[in-house]
């Protein structure tokens, strides 16, 4: 029976990024002189206020900040009000004070670290990606002015990678934080601790384990050195992780720590029932199930004594209860679980409870209650989309069906099953299934062609033997040639051996044959699975794992040219997506679908030329790599395409589909005098697709070098928004040079 376990996000200071700048009315009626004055008090005053009580410095000072028209001449009434607003929780407006300081305002880079840290926990809130990554390029900018030894920068980087790992940006959360951890100058240092807190976060919820695992030790390693207590949500987090890996002994041992280090000090935003939840889970995974009981109901204990939520404890305790038999007692416990995530609009953990309310009526042949709880739980799991939770629901409601003799109900419930589960089986899947039957059929083969080389081999000992025979008959012969009567007798042997000569002979090469015809399937069979291996399924295009060697091999050639002073050839990378595609499978059907995925290959091999690579990259993305060819050819080529693709729409009986496309266009190498990197060559192109369907749908958006003349200097691992506001990358026209107009026009296509 399915638990409720949640993981815990570590309790993390995040960053900030700056909104766009809001107008400033001037305060009519106020001289400068007076306005100078008056401007100093609120000072002082917002400044004595601003700890003890932030909102109301923020309701004294505000007003003074918004009427000053020059902004210069209250800099440090702007800090000390974004800082009131951070300690009063108004995030939006820290951001505003924050962006018109940064617009409006000189600062010096003291200032500037100031306002950082200040606006660092309220940026997150715009959930603007944008935002993030000016905010990253600003502090680059920043950290170049500050000495190189300035012992705030790496605490700077920490708290940005804290504010992507909040927006969920996890690549650019662990990137950002490994950044942090390299401007470190001194260990221990409080930034490895939290920087790592990061790393083992967003790798958990990644699925990288391993890093993870290496991430919380460090963090372990760090706080034990900067003799810091133990930190029962890191402890709590590390329960959860091992309880994934189901490595039960380390889940038990860290959630015992977590227990202890939270009654020592209690965590904010960490219930107790959680972390006694999480160690319950372990002691069920370990097997101890009276154990698990006790800690199950500690935690419901705990929930109710502090009024939180106990849907998730009576769940668990139930989850014992039926493993140890005690359906009745289960029952009570999860209707009232039940009623709790219903109430609280909590779906898919109600759907979860039916479940279970069902399966503990089926165990008490008590199918007619079952049958209602399946089919209820049925319709929460339809309503949330969990497809894999109601594929495991299906057969239970099936057996049920059948055990009240409901069989019409369990047929048409088994061909809804077998529906949903063929929906879910993906493209990559029934390709791995052909791989493992050709890897199936080249095994027998490879086992029958070794038992024929055995068996080849054992015919020449036999003729081997025989041959010895011959001539031992020979050399008795000599010895007794007077004997014309045993002489006549070995001409009989002779001829006979002769016979049988010629007939091991003939047998032989009808085995070499069929052995050397084995060897010619065996080959066809490899260059089948190869070319399986290489090619899409559907369409005949090649693969991302072709593309992805093909790649490697172009770079590592690129590489061997500069290395040999040679010219690097350019390389154009086209990332191409159908538009609207879904509304092509919900209008026409899913087999629509791969007619137009059909017809768009079809198209896209009769503009390509014969030394293009072009790839299937996933679903209804295609990627088509042109040697030897230029940015300024990119619009040529898309125009190519959407020339074809108007000129042989796809027809259906359902009606007559003409396909648009969009594009997002980059270089390899992408800058000048470097090596191609393959992996930022295609994510500086998918950013550009991603523009090209934000600006409208059927039109390329490129992305090339921009004015940066020392393109060396230039990161890879830094955001697509950095680099172009680093001057490392730029917008490409028509033409294919750069273009430096207005970051978001539109090409007209």
């Amino acid at each position: 029976m399915p638990r409720l376990d949640f993981l815990a996000g570590a309790v993390l200071p995040l960053a900030l990024s700056l909104l766009a700048t809001p107008a400033f009315a001037v305060s009519p009626g106020v001289a400068p002189a007076a306005a100078a004055a008056q401007r100093g008090d609120v000072l002082a005053t917002v400044k004595v206020l601003r700890k003890s009580d932030p909102a109301k410095a923020l309701a004294i000072g505000e007003p003074v900040w918004a009427a000053a028209t020059d902004k210069n001449a209250v800099v440090e009434l702007g800090l000390e009000l974004g800082d009131a607003a951070v300690a009063a929780r108004n995030e939006a407006k820290a951001v505003e004070i924050g962006s018109a300081l940064r617009e409006h305002a000189v600062l010096t880079p003291e200032q500037q670290v100031r306002l950082l840290k200040a606006l660092n926990g309220a940026i997150w809130s715009t959930k603007d990606a944008k935002r993030i990554a000016a905010l990253e390029a600003d502090l680059a900018r920043l950290e170049k002015t500050l000495p190189a030894d300035a012992a705030n920068v790496p605490e700077l980087w920490r708290q940005l990678a804290a504010s992507y790992m909040k927006m969920q940006a996890l690549d650019d959360a662990s990137r950002v934080a490994r950044l942090a951890l390299s401007k470190v100058r001194k260990h221990p240092d409080l930034v490895e601790y939290n920087a790592n807190q990061i790393i083992f976060i967003t790798a958990a919820q990644q699925g990288r384990m391993p890093e993870a695992v290496a991430a919380m030790l460090e963090v372990e390693r760090v706080g034990k050195a900067l003799g810091k207590p133990e930190d029962p949500a890191l402890l709590h987090n590390a329960t959860g992780l091992f309880n994934y890996m189901q490595d039960w002994p380390k889940a038990v041992a860290y959630g015992e720590r977590a227990v202890k280090a939270w009654d020592a000090k209690p965590k904010p935003g960490l219930a107790r029932a959680e972390v006694l939840n999480n160690l319950g889970a372990a002691y069920m995974g370990a097997g101890q199930r009276e154990r698990a009981e006790a800690v199950y109901r500690e935690a419901l204990a705990s929930a109710r004594a502090n009024g939180q939520p106990v849907g998730v404890s009576l769940n668990n305790i139930a989850d014992v209860l039926q493993q140890t038999g005690r359906q009745r007692e289960a029952l009570p416990l999860l209707a009232e679980a039940a009623a709790e995530f219903e109430r609280d609009g909590s779906i898919p953990e109600a759907a979860i409870v039916y479940s279970n309310i069902g399966a503990n009526h089926a165990d008490l042949g008590q199918r007619a209650a079952a049958a209602s709880a399946f089919a209820r739980s049925l319709a929460l799991f339809k309503q949330s989309d969990n497809v894999p939770r109601r594929l495991e629901l299906y057969p239970r409601m099936i057996d049920n069906l059948d055990a009240q003799g409901r069989h019409r109900e369990a047929l048409a419930l088994m061909r809804e099953f077998k529906a949903a589960n063929d929906d879910f089986v993906n493209v990559e899947s029934k390709t791995r299934i052909g791989e493992l039957e050709s890897a199936v059929a080249l095994a027998r083969k490879e086992g029958e062609l070794a038992q024929s080389e055995r068996d080849r081999a054992a015919q020449q000992a036999r003729l081997t033997a025989l041959e010895a025979a011959s001539q031992h008959q020979r050399l008795m012969g000599y010895g007794l040639i007077a004997a014309l009567l045993l002489l006549g007798a070995l001409a009989l042997v002779k001829m006979r051996e002769s016979r049988f000569r010629k007939r091991t002979n003939l047998e032989l090469e009808r085995r070499n044959a069929e052995t050397l015809s084995q060897h010619r399937e065996l080959e066809k069979l490899n260059a089948t699975i190869r070319r399986q291996s290489e090619e899409d399924a559907l369409t005949g295009l090649h693969n991302r794992r072709y593309a992805q060697d093909w790649c490697a091999r172009l770079a590592a050639t690129q590489a061997e040219a500069r290395a040999n002073g040679q010219r690097i050839e350019p390389v154009l990378v086209m990332l191409l997506d159908i538009d609207h595609f879904k509304r092509i499978n919900d209008v026409h059907g899913h087999e629509a679908g791969d007619h137009a995925l059909l017809h768009f290959s079809d198209v896209l091999r009769s503009c390509a030329r014969g030394s293009d690579l072009l790839v299937r990259w996933g679903g209804e993305e295609f990627l088509w790599v042109c040697p030897n060819t230029s940015a300024s050819e990119a619009a040529a080529l898309f125009e190519r395409v959407r020339e074809q693709l108007r000129a042989q729409p796809l027809v259906r009986a359902s009606g007559t589909v003409t396909l648009t496309v969009s594009a997002g266009v980059s270089l390899f190498p992408l800058w000048p005098g470097r090596v191609g990197d393959w992996s930022l060559s295609l994510r500086v192109a998918d950013a550009a697709l991603y523009r090209a369907k934000r600006e409208g749908r059927d039109r390329w958006v490129g992305l090339g070098p921009g004015r940066m003349a020392a393109f060396d200097a230039c990161q890879p691992e830094a955001s697509i928004e950095a680099l172009e506001a680093q001057g490392c990358l730029a917008r490409l026209g028509n033409d294919g040079r750069v273009s430096h107009g207005e970051r978001g026009d539109t090409l007209a296509h």
